[in-house]
C-alpha cells in the first residue's frame, strides 16, 4: 500500500485521538476556616476541605501567606483517589491577614482553585 495513503489516517488519528478524554475539573470545597473569619492572634487556623473528581485526583496543594508574604503553610500531596480529604493547620499572629489557596489537579490537568481570606485580632 502506498505510504502517502497511509498518512493521512495516521494524523487525523494522532490529532483527534490526543484529546483531552476528561473536562470535568475536582470539586474543592473549604469546610473551614470561613472567608473573612476573624481569629484570635496565637490561635492555630485548622484548614479543612473536601476535594473530589470524577476520575482522579493527581494533586491536592495548599499555601497560606500573611500579609508580609510569610508562608505560614505550604503542602502539597500526590495521589490516585476519587476523594481526598484535606486536614491541615497554621499558626497566626496578630494583626494580619492570611491568605489560603486549596488547590486541585485531575490527571488531565483540570484544575480548581479556591481562596479564603481570614484576618487575626
Amino acid at each position: 500500500m502506498d505510504m502517502k495513503k497511509l498518512l493521512v489516517p495516521i494524523i487525523i488519528i494522532a490529532i483527534y485521538g490526543c484529546g483531552k478524554s476528561d473536562e470535568i475539573a475536582p470539586e474543592v470545597t473549604v469546610i473551614s476556616p470561613a472567608d473573612n473569619q476573624s481569629f484570635t492572634g496565637g490561635q492555630t487556623v485548622t484548614v479543612k476541605a473536601n476535594i473530589k473528581d470524577n476520575e482522579g485526583i493527581h494533586m491536592v496543594h495548599a499555601i497560606c501567606m500573611d500579609d508580609l508574604g510569610s508562608h505560614m503553610l505550604h503542602f502539597e500531596e500526590h495521589l490516585d483517589a476519587k476523594t481526598y480529604t484535606l486536614n491541615q493547620s497554621f499558626p497566626t499572629i496578630s494583626g494580619r491577614m492570611y491568605t489560603l489557596e486549596v488547590e486541585a489537579t485531575d490527571h488531565e490537568e483540570n484544575v480548581t482553585k479556591k481562596i479564603v481570606v481570614v484576618r487575626t485580632n
